[in-house]
């Protein structure tokens, strides 16, 4: 086997691990919001994987990759609802906190989203510029139509660091040398991505926003 056809196998197993670590810490978060809104385990199920497989179906969508992964590979759906049902089960003795917890694996879900769509767009072909937008659309997708379901404000509307981490995390694999591999690259989007986000949690820290007169 050539070095490149390698090369090319190792980067899409990278691509899947991403996916579905992803897949399973976002799905968490839609659970952990879903069993805050009082739902039974079909419900938080129902949040869980709507939240899990979101980002990554409009990514997959906007770049013409049909049919989605997950329509022709069930393994992506099973983790969200196996992810589910153990938060479920987990709810009583060790998640009391679950908006601390919800919090945390949503910024590991944006982490992992951002590198992945800013890799997949870049794999497509697309300009560097729409790759970095696409991580943060893959990335933040998935908690918007979370948050909307459970009737919450979603978190890319409130004074956080939020699409900027994802952002950030997308620019930083996109800038890095390609030489460097999907490893290097990856984990270096990831953890600014991870870092950015985890401080602004455990800060407060948000951007400055321009103040508008009243009517």
């Amino acid at each position: 086997m050539e070095l490149n056809a390698v090369t090319e196998i190792d980067v899409q197993q990278a691509f899947n691990i991403f996916a579905l670590i992803g897949t399973a810490v976002f799905a968490i978060s839609g659970a952990l919001l879903g069993l805050r809104n009082r739902m039974d385990v079909v419900g938080v199920s129902f949040v869980a994987t709507v939240t899990g497989v979101g980002g990554g179906t409009l990514r997959d969508l906007l770049l013409g990759a049909t049919p989605v992964s997950w329509v022709v590979r069930p393994l992506e759906l099973e983790i969200c609802i196996v992810s589910a049902v153990l938060v479920s089960l987990l709810n009583s003795r060790l998640l009391g906190r679950r908006m601390q917890w919800l919090l945390y694996a949503d910024a590991a879900g944006l982490a992992l989203f951002c590198v992945l769509g800013a890799a997949k767009a870049e794999a497509a072909g697309a300009h560097p510029l729409v790759a970095i937008l696409f991580g943060a659309m893959s990335a933040s997708f998935g908690g918007l139509l979370r948050d909307v379901i459970c009737n919450e404000v979603p978190v890319i509307m409130r004074r956080e660091i939020y699409i900027t981490a994802a952002l950030a995390g997308a620019s930083v694999y996109i800038l890095l040398p390609a030489s460097l591999g999907f490893d290097v690259r990856g984990l270096a989007g990831l953890i600014v991505a991870l870092v950015l986000r985890v401080s602004a949690i455990h800060f407060g820290w948000n951007l400055p926003f321009p103040k508008y007169k009243s009517d």
